[in-house]
């Protein structure tokens, strides 16, 4: 009975995954958050460096537009500048941890190239209400285009330039919102296909 309901489970997973890639990666980011509207004597702002990291599964129907969901968790700091109009503000650091669920939208190329746009739910983890920037949880856009680079049948090395722009509806009633921007080159493994 044990081998009977292992074997089913194994078939059953197969089946399920088969037509299916699975991707976890990670990248080095770069991180700002630019007033979308103008600002007189708000702070200026060093860029910092962050990380992202995430885990993708995409339904593969071997057409050239493919659908999934993913999940990433978002490391970012940024530096604030004070001005002669900023008062007592001194030069600090404030990090900002985001866990987004992203629906996936892939379009494939030749040559295992893409371009994927991800329209993601962002959640601001532990924000203060004292930080400069403000809470990022909203409604985001992930962009990139990428390769899969084939090491061996159903592994792939996969490299892709992304921009993410976070909060770009905010969940939050914010009169001028900072938008956390991230920038990073993402590595990772593909499994399937």
């Amino acid at each position: 009975m044990k081998k009977s309901l292992l074997t089913l489970c194994i078939l059953t997973v197969s089946t399920f995954l088969s037509g299916q890639e699975i991707k976890l990666s990670v990248a080095p980011t770069i991180n700002f958050a630019p007033h979308y509207r103008s600002v007189q004597g708000g702070p200026g702002q060093n860029i910092k460096a962050g990380f992202s990291s995430s885990f993708d599964f995409l339904f593969i129907n071997d057409k050239r537009l493919n659908f999934g969901f993913g999940l990433n968790y978002h490391f970012s700091q940024l530096e604030f500048v004070p001005n002669l109009n900023t008062g007592e503000m001194i030069l600090h650091t404030e990090n900002v941890n985001l866990l987004s669920i992203r629906v996936k939208s892939v379009c494939n190329f030749k040559n295992n190239f893409y371009l994927s746009l991800d329209p993601s739910v962002d959640f601001h983890l532990n924000h203060d209400s004292q930080q400069t920037i403000n809470n990022q949880s909203g409604i985001g856009l992930a962009i990139g285009i990428g390769k899969n680079i084939k090491i061996k049948d159903a592994l792939y090395l996969n490299i892709e330039p992304k921009l993410w722009i976070h909060n770009i509806i905010p969940f939050n009633n914010e009169t001028y919102p900072y938008r956390l921007t991230t920038a990073g080159l993402n590595f990772g493994l593909a499994f399937g296909r």
